[in-house]
């Protein structure tokens, strides 16, 4: 996995967590369809092969 990639990756994997965060505090309809719809895209882009998944993570978080 390339440099770019990795923080491709760090990227989306924050802006799904962004968007949970915001679901938790303000729960709500919209929310929850904008919460389902990234992690639907996620999913098919994993599955497609589209994105590239690090074999390992470490959160530091």
């Amino acid at each position: 996995m390339s440099k770019s990639s990795r923080y491709e990756w760090r990227d989306q994997q924050a802006s799904l967590q962004e968007r949970m965060k915001n679901f938790i505090e303000n729960p709500g309809a919209d929310q929850m369809e904008a919460v389902i719809a990234d992690m639907r895209t996620y999913a098919a882009a994993a599955k497609a092969g589209t994105i590239d998944i690090p074999e390992r993570f470490v959160s530091f978080g």
